[in-house]
């Protein structure tokens, strides 16, 4: 049974797994988390790390993800929710491993800084072509966890650039093929879109990235926007439906 399709189940289904433990695992932490509950959004940054983005556009992504997160509407937009549970992938090339930070349960200022923190220490693992569709698969499978209660699952993709185009793709998976995958499984994913080299990089977005009925492109003016960009953002994917819904689009943001 899809749960987030089905609502008439979701209410007795939520509560059933509610009281179930979930795996809150950090990479390189060697211990879970303590398991704490339900979330309204379970959320996966899958950030871009290929050739496209140098070291310093890395820490300017990493950094600017922090800076966003630790904003005082961001942080009152999670109270708000009554918490979110938040993931990472970065990704790059098909062929380099791709870095995940496993689930971790924020629902106040000291797990938005504990979350905060390690996105900024995490060392850049990345460069060659921009698998896009490797990410999103990756980000799928940390939402495809049975134990994560959510009644939202969102993958908030950033980068610069389209996907490498291969002659032959024999390794790896598409971002049409990874998209098809979320919307059988009811996953939204959003983008951030950084306007660099690519100046039609949000086009590309609304077309052949975002995915689900309320997904959205929010647009970086370069790098240096990104902690903008994605403060935008997290208040549109954090804050409840039916209060978003009721909001002004803010600047630099389009819809699908």
């Amino acid at each position: 049974m899809n749960w987030f399709r089905d609502r008439a189940s979701l209410s007795g289904l939520t509560k059933t797994l509610c009281g179930s433990s979930m795996a809150l695992l950090l990479t390189g932490a060697g211990a879970a988390a303590e398991p704490r509950g339900c979330y309204g959004t379970a959320l996966v940054f899958a950030i871009d790390a290929s050739g496209s983005v140098d070291d310093g556009e890395y820490v300017l992504q990493m950094g600017g993800l922090s800076q966003a997160l630790r904003d005082p509407a961001v942080a009152d937009a999670v109270q708000a929710a009554g918490g979110v549970a938040l993931a990472a992938v970065v990704w790059s090339d098909t062929a380099v491993a791709t870095s995940t930070v496993g689930w971790q349960s924020v629902r106040g200022a000291d797990d938005i800084e504990r979350f905060a923190r390690t996105m900024e220490s995490l060392p850049r693992v990345g460069g060659g072509g921009t698998d896009m569709g490797q990410g999103v698969s990756d980000a799928l499978d940390l939402l495809d966890d049975p134990a994560l209660c959510a009644m939202r699952r969102v993958i908030d993709v950033s980068g610069d650039g389209k996907e490498t185009v291969y002659a032959r793709r024999r390794f790896g998976i598409s971002i049409f093929s990874a998209k098809r995958r979320a919307e059988e499984a009811g996953v939204i994913i959003n983008g951030l879109a950084i306007i660099d080299e690519e100046k039609d990089i949000e086009e590309y977005y609304l077309g052949k990235v975002i995915s689900g009925a309320t997904s959205f492109v929010i647009v970086a003016d370069g790098f240096a926007d990104f902690a903008r960009a994605m403060r935008t953002k997290l208040l549109r994917e954090i804050t409840p439906l039916n209060q978003a819904q009721l909001q002004l689009m803010p600047a630099g943001e389009r819809t699908n």
